[in-house]
């Protein structure tokens, strides 16, 4: 007789016909009270959406398929220059490249993530003129719009610049409206993009922290990960990828991860 103790680990248990026991562990209760107090996190949970900037990148699929694991839906902001596959010559890498980026988002799409745009390129739209403001927002909605999951489509600003700072460049998020789209903001950041923090669990900290507050009343809402690299055409956020399956169930011992429309803030619907 095999018995295994419920306090200890969450478990699901197979025999085989062998005799052989393969067992499933999931954060034990006793390791998130651990968690929990680490972060100062209250019993309740909070609320948290995942979303993914810069992508099409090479790490997309590992990104989904812990996604799919977890029963987790989250939101991916796309650059439209990552999968314009008719600037590149037919035949050739980056074409071919091009392909399987393109290939991804159509999967992003079926597995029921939000999509949105992160532009066409990765500028700071306030210092654009306001003919290549309009031209960058128009065509990425060109590439994208078959793409939209909500109506109106949801847009977030490379470095949030013209969001931020709207009130001193208040034409970005006019152009954003006049192009039908609503910007998508966030409430957290992991800081993912930056290398300091790519050891060990600091991304899982900065998040975690934000949310918990450290005591304080943290902080329901939207983080921002990065899946994509925008300074290259193919290149993902390999750290990000790497750990996202070690982070989700940390995560959860204080949160619940909920669809972006669970927000009723964001005025947004389902297409």
């Amino acid at each position: 007789m095999i018995k295994i103790h419920p306090p200890l680990f969450s478990l699901f248990c197979t025999l085989l016909g062998g005799g052989l026991l393969i067992v499933n562990t999931q954060t034990s209760a006793e390791d998130c009270n651990a968690i929990r107090a680490q972060y100062q996190c209250p019993v309740e949970k909070h609320r948290l959406h995942l979303s993914f900037d810069d992508g099409v990148g090479s790490v997309t699929p590992q990104i989904l398929d812990v996604l799919k694991k977890e029963n987790i839906k989250a939101t991916f902001l796309v650059l439209g220059n990552k999968i314009d596959c008719g600037k590149y010559q037919a035949g050739t890498q980056s074409y071919q490249l091009c392909q399987q980026r393109f290939e991804t988002l159509k999967r992003i799409k079926r597995e029921g993530h939000d999509i949105g745009s992160h532009s066409y390129e990765h500028h700071r739209h306030s210092k654009l003129s306001p003919a290549e403001l309009q031209d960058t927002i128009a065509h990425s909605r060109f590439l994208l719009e078959a793409f939209f999951t909500t109506e109106p489509a949801i847009f977030r600003l490379p470095y949030g610049d013209g969001w931020f700072n709207q009130k001193k460049a208040p034409q970005v998020m006019e152009a954003l409206k006049r192009n039908g789209f609503e910007h998508l903001g966030w409430e957290m950041t992991a800081y993912d993009w930056n290398e300091k923090y790519q050891s060990g669990d600091q991304i899982l900290d900065n998040v975690m922290g934000q949310m918990c507050g450290n005591g304080e009343r943290g902080r329901d809402g939207v983080v921002l990960f990065h899946d994509g690299v925008f300074e290259n055409e193919h290149e993902g956020r390999v750290f990000t990828a790497q750990n996202l399956a070690h982070w989700i169930p940390k995560m959860r011992c204080a949160a619940d991860f909920v669809p972006l429309l669970t927000f009723k803030d964001r005025q947004l619907k389902k297409r």
